[in-house]
């Protein structure tokens, strides 16, 4: 099975202390299992993640209230030339210098623009530190925001006392929770067509009020929809691998095979190679079939020019055979038709042919053959018998090494 790790990144206050708060979750993309779980401080979960294996990405989630979703157009097609624009493209939704800013870049919209990210640089040199103290090596690294799902022109997503409004692919704002219908009203009635309110069994009731002034300014009242799941968890089975990675510029880490469906590479790896030991076996039997056909096609010719020395610049072998067994035969052709009828199942009998006497006037055929066992020979006269041919076994001698016998063929109706 190829498992996720999900982390999810925040600072918490205690006591007028801030400290970092993690929550953490290993899930099968396939089955949705869950194997490990939990949150708290950096430390207790490096504690618990010692020797932690699994076979899939590590993705990271912080807050979005930390980075500005933005979008800008670019013309460029050049990652490196658009990443050079970018921050003077944005640089007026900005509240600090565009020096002390990280920024990432996603897809384009519907409309050709660039999605952006942009979160401060020693906030995000903070969570990189962070996550080098715990031993992660993340794949995907970007808001939580972006992992709710985008069912609706705008979802509106309730974590506790934070809410998180997704406007489109890339795009949306993170707000408290008491600012939720505020919010959500001054957005363009295109943005709100269709809403999607995400909120725990737990605070629905809470929220009854707010629901029903969003509804109150909207053409179309908002549809609840209770979580399953707890918020963090729920994120991570909508999890969109397409959002905005911050993991860009000095950040950048190498694109690492991931492992998830390791099992299906090695499966693949194992199909390959038993295809190719399959192609040399067949090609191995090619080579030597096409060597033994060569060696019967040199005694063939030197038993020819041992019968027959006076013919010379034999081409068509099997034709001028034919034609002396025929002239030889009274032109009647039965012995050949008997004798092929007869000896094409010998392979397959594994029986060997030591000497062949055919009666013209009586039209039998006496093979002389030789065999490990003389049920192969009873079994060859049978499937002689059952082909349409009158076949009789006469002697059979048993001898060290191998059965010697003789069966008698001719065509059914003979004399």
């Amino acid at each position: 099975m190829a498992e996720n790790l999900f982390l999810r990144l925040s600072e918490c206050e205690q006591e007028g202390e801030s400290f970092s708060h993690l929550e953490w979750m290993l899930l099968d993309e396939t089955s949705g299992i869950v194997r490990f779980r939990g949150e708290g401080s950096s430390e207790a979960f490096r504690e618990l993640a010692v020797g932690l294996e699994f076979s899939g990405r590590t993705v990271v989630m912080i807050h979005g209230e930390d980075v500005l979703l933005t979008d800008a157009v670019v013309p460029s097609k050049q990652q490196r030339q658009i990443l050079q624009a970018i921050p003077f493209m944005v640089e007026e939704q900005l509240a600090t210098d565009v020096e002390t800013c990280h920024f990432a870049i996603g897809s384009r919209n519907g409309a050709g623009a660039v999605s952006v990210a942009v979160i401060a640089h020693d906030r995000m040199g903070h969570w990189w530190q962070l996550l080098q103290d715990v031993g992660i090596e993340p794949n995907h690294l970007t808001v939580d925001l972006l992992a709710v799902s985008n069912n609706a022109s705008c979802s509106v997503f309730v974590d506790g006392d934070r809410t998180m409004i997704r406007t489109g692919h890339n795009q949306g704002v993170c707000i408290a929770t008491e600012m939720m219908a505020t919010t959500v009203g001054l957005l363009s009635n295109e943005t709100k067509a269709t809403t999607e309110v995400i909120v725990s069994t737990a605070q629905v009731d809470e929220l009854s009020l707010q629901i029903n002034q969003m509804n109150a300014e909207m053409d179309s009242p908002a549809q609840v929809t209770t979580l399953e799941y707890a918020a963090f968890e729920s994120l991570c089975r909508s999890f969109d691998q397409h959002a905005i990675n911050l993991l860009q510029g000095e950040f950048k880490v190498e694109d690492r095979q991931v492992r998830s469906g390791g099992a299906w590479r090695s499966v693949a790896i194992f199909a390959g190679c038993a295809f190719l030991l399959h192609l040399f076996v067949v090609m191995g039997q090619a080579v030597y079939l096409d060597l033994q056909a060569r060696q019967m096609d040199t005694e063939a010719r030197a038993l020819y020019a041992e019968v027959y020395p006076s013919d010379r610049n034999v081409r068509d072998m099997r034709r001028r055979w034919q034609n002396h067994l025929r002239s030889e035969g009274g032109g009647t052709g039965e012995f050949m038709t008997l004798f092929l009828e007869t000896t094409k199942n010998i392979p397959g009998a594994n029986l060997i042919l030591s000497n062949v006497n055919y009666n013209d006037s009586r039209g039998d055929l006496v093979l002389q053959l030789e065999a490990s066992r003389s049920e192969q020979l009873i079994g060859f006269a049978d499937t002689l018998n059952k082909m349409g041919l009158e076949a009789e076994i006469g002697t059979i001698n048993q001898a060290d090494d191998a059965v010697r016998g003789s069966i008698k063929v001719k065509m059914l109706g003979g004399s």
